[in-house]
C-alpha cells in the first residue's frame, strides 16, 4: 500500500527503547532518491537520536494520530529540513523530552536558497513536550494544516516567519505555550477556521504587519501572565492591512491583559464575544483604526480616537454601545467626530453640537 514501510523494508522496531534513527532516515533518502513518495510508519513507538531529514515531494505517513509516535529527548529539533517543499505528514505524534528539559525542539522547515517554503501539509499531527517552537517554517506559502496540535511547548507553538501566503488552517489547537500559541509574522491572504489556543502568553499573535489574514470562529481561553512579552494576550495584532477578526471568541481573567490588543492596522472585527475580568476588551493605540460591529464584550474597552463606527447625519448619531474613542462620520458636519465619554469632539478635541 505505501511505497517504504519502516519496518518492513527498513528494519525499525518501533519499541520507544531501540534506536530507529538510521531506519526512518534510510527509508527517507530511499524516497528522496527515487524521486519522492510515502514512508509508511506502523503502529509504534519510534525512538530517535539525531534530528530527521525530510526531502521534497515525500509524505511521512503514520497509522493514527495516537498510534504513531516518534520520540527524542534533547535534539535540537524532531525534523530540520532546509529548502524543502511538497511536504505532507500525517497521523504521527512527535513528542519531546517534556517542558521542564533543557532542550528537546518540534519540526523545523527551514530556508536558504529557496525564494519561500511551499506546499507543506498536516494533517492529525500531534507535537507535545517541545522545548523549543513545536513547528517553525519559515515563508510557508499555498500550505494547510488540520487539527494539529501544539501541547506543553516552551516556545511558540505555531510559528510561521518571514513572510508567507496562501496558508489555510483548519481547527488547530495550541495550549500550554510559553510564547504565542500562533505566531504569525508578515503572513500575508491566509485563514485560520474554529482554530483554538488556552493557557498562553500571547494566543493569536499576528506580529510584523501581516496583511488580509482571517480568523474565522477561533477561540483563546485562560492566556496567563508569563514575561513582560507575553503577558496574557489572547489576540495581538500589530500593523497591516486588511486583518479581520469574525465570530472569534475569548476568555480572560489576565488583570493587566487584553482580550484584544491592537498596535496600529485598520482591522475588522464582527461579532466578538468577550468574558472575564481581563484589564480590556479591546485595547488599541492613536494609530489604530478598526471597524467593530456587534460585539459584547465583558470588560473595558480602551481604544484611543480613530475607531471606526458608523456614519449619518448629526440627528443620526448612535445613542446606545458608545464608548470612548468611537468614530461617527457626521454627513451634515462633513466631517468625522468621537465620543469621548460624554460628548462628541472634533480632531482636536473642540465639542461639536
Amino acid at each position: 500500500m505505501f511505497g517504504y514501510n519502516v519496518k518492513e523494508d527498513f528494519n525499525a522496531i518501533g519499541d520507544g527503547n531501540t534506536d530507529d534513527t538510521t531506519a526512518l532516515q534510510n527509508a527517507l533518502n530511499a524516497a528522496n532518491e527515487d524521486g519522492g513518495g510515502t514512508v509508511y510508519l506502523p503502529v509504534g513507538t519510534y525512538l530517535i537520536t539525531t534530528s530527521l531529514t525530510v526531502y521534497s515531494n515525500t509524505t511521512l505517513q503514520g497509522a493514527s494520530q495516537n498510534a504513531t509516535i516518534i520520540v527524542q529527548n534533547g535534539l535540537s529539533a524532531h525534523v530540520a529540513s532546509k529548502d524543502a517543499n511538497y511536504i505532507s505528514i500525517n497521523d504521527i505524534t512527535f513528542k519531546g523530552p517534556g517542558m521542564d528539559a533543557s532542550w528537546g525542539g518540534g519540526i523545523i522547515f527551514d530556508r536558504e536558497n529557496n525564494g519561500n517554503t511551499e506546499g507543506i501539509n498536516f494533517k492529525n499531527v500531534t507535537l507535545s513536550g517541545i522545548v523549543g517552537n513545536a513547528l517553525t517554517i519559515n515563508c510557508p506559502i499555498t500550505s494547510s494544516f488540520t487539527n494539529v496540535k501544539a501541547v506543553g511547548v516552551v516556545g511558540d507553538g505555531f510559528s510561521f516567519i518571514s513572510s508567507g501566503t496562501s496558508v489555510v488552517m483548519n481547527s488547530c489547537y495550541a495550549i500550554t505555550c510559553t510564547q504565542s500559541g500562533y505566531n504569525l509574522s508578515q503572513l500575508n491572504y491566509s485563514t485560520l477556521n474554529g482554530c483554538a489556543v488556552e493557557v498562553c502568553g500571547i494566543g493569536f499573535n499576528l506580529s510584523n504587519n501581516c496583511n488580509n489574514v482571517s480568523l474565522i470562529s477561533c477561540g483563546a481561553e485562560d492566556e496567563v501572565y508569563r514575561n513582560a512579552d507575553y503577558p496574557g494576550i489572547d489576540y495581538k495584532l500589530v500593523g497591516g492591512v486588511g486583518n479581520s477578526l469574525v465570530s472569534c471568541y475569548s476568555r480572560n481573567n489576565v488583570d493587566n491583559g487584553s482580550g484584544i490588543l491592537l498596535n496600529g492596522g485598520n482591522p475588522t472585527i464582527i461579532g466578538y464575544r468577550q468574558i472575564g475580568n481581563c484589564a480590556h476588551s479591546i485595547a488599541g493605540d492613536s494609530n489604530t483604526h478598526i471597524a467593530l460591529i456587534s460585539p459584547s464584550l465583558g470588560s473595558a474597552l480602551n481604544l484611543q480616537p480613530g475607531t471606526v463606527g458608523q456614519s449619518g447625519s448629526s440627528a443620526s448619531r448612535p445613542t446606545n454601545n458608545l464608548y470612548v474613542g468611537f468614530q461617527y462620520y457626521d454627513t451634515d458636519l462633513k466631517k468625522t467626530i468621537w465620543y469621548d465619554g460624554t460628548n462628541w469632539t472634533d480632531n482636536a478635541g473642540n465639542i461639536v453640537s
